[in-house]
């Protein structure tokens, strides 16, 4: 049996501009899908790093301007 992985998500548009339900959108994992599924979230991965590391940082130096 194929396993898939879900590679985004996709909603379309009623008449008046809402967006209807999303649907997920996958494909077949594949050595190569899992790859490139792989490197696409390292960047992400890394951006969210540093926006951690941001907020703890500007947390700590708040927590110090208080006392």
């Amino acid at each position: 049996m194929d396993e898939y992985i879900q590679v985004g998500v996709i909603s379309a548009r009623a008449p008046d501009g809402s967006f209807l339900p999303a649907e997920p959108i996958y494909v077949r994992r594949t050595p190569e899908a899992e790859a490139i599924e792989e490197a696409a979230l390292q960047p992400v991965g890394r951006i969210f790093a540093e926006k951690i590391a941001q907020y703890l940082r500007e947390t700590r130096n708040q927590e110090r301007s208080r006392r």
